[in-house]
């Protein structure tokens, strides 16, 4: 509900007439501040979407709004660094030129073929000069579209080829144990322990 007056009739008009709810300011205040954060979002998230640069800043803004919301949103990204190398190697593939469809490959169920038509019609020039028109222009529709196919299946393999040639050195690491960085700290000192436990802030 973008309009604020659509907004304003659902949230306190309707109830009152309907239902005989007539909320007390402290209600109404509270509800209405919900529907604005609620619109802030929105607005948020259609910038957030349109991924143009300073998007990820923008996306901390729309967590912190409404994390529960936020937490189930498609929107989000969850994790932007593997997102920014996705669309990089994206971009790359984007600039291949796959290679040509095989011959054989892909199958569409075609409306028209020979048998469409009889064998009296085709003794009629025109309805045979009509098959022959209307099956290659059928045959050319359908190439074109096994082209498209091929090509996205070929670019969706690349991607994950690259994809996966990026991440093998990342996971020989782990087999190996080699990793730069610990993915578990290790415990603190019991005595440093001790000595937070005993620590008390006073405000």
């Amino acid at each position: 509900m973008k309009d604020p007056s659509i907004a304003a009739f659902w949230l306190f008009t309707l109830p009152r007439v309907v239902g005989g709810y007539d909320y007390d300011d402290d209600v109404k205040q509270k509800l209405w501040w919900q529907y604005k954060e609620s619109m802030r979002y929105d607005q948020l998230r259609d910038v957030v979407a349109k991924r143009k640069p300073g998007w990820e800043h923008l996306q901390e803004a729309l967590i912190s709004i409404d994390p529960a919301r936020a937490r189930d949103d498609p929107v989000i990204v969850k994790n932007i660094p593997f997102y920014k190398a996705k669309k990089a190697l994206e971009a790359e593939v984007m600039k291949l030129n796959p290679p040509a469809r095989p011959q054989n490959w892909g199958e569409l169920d075609l409306p028209l073929n020979a048998s469409s038509w009889s064998k009296e019609d085709l003794k009629d020039p025109e309805k045979f000069y009509e098959m022959t028109v209307l099956l290659n222009a059928q045959r050319e529709i359908a190439d074109k579209i096994l082209d498209a196919q091929w090509e996205a299946k070929w670019r969706q393999e690349k991607l994950n080829e690259m994809l996966a040639e990026k991440v093998r050195p990342y996971m020989q690491k782990i087999e190996s144990g080699r990793l730069s960085q610990p993915i578990i700290l290790p415990p603190q000192d019991q005595n440093q322990k001790r000595n937070q436990r005993r620590r008390w802030w006073f405000f």
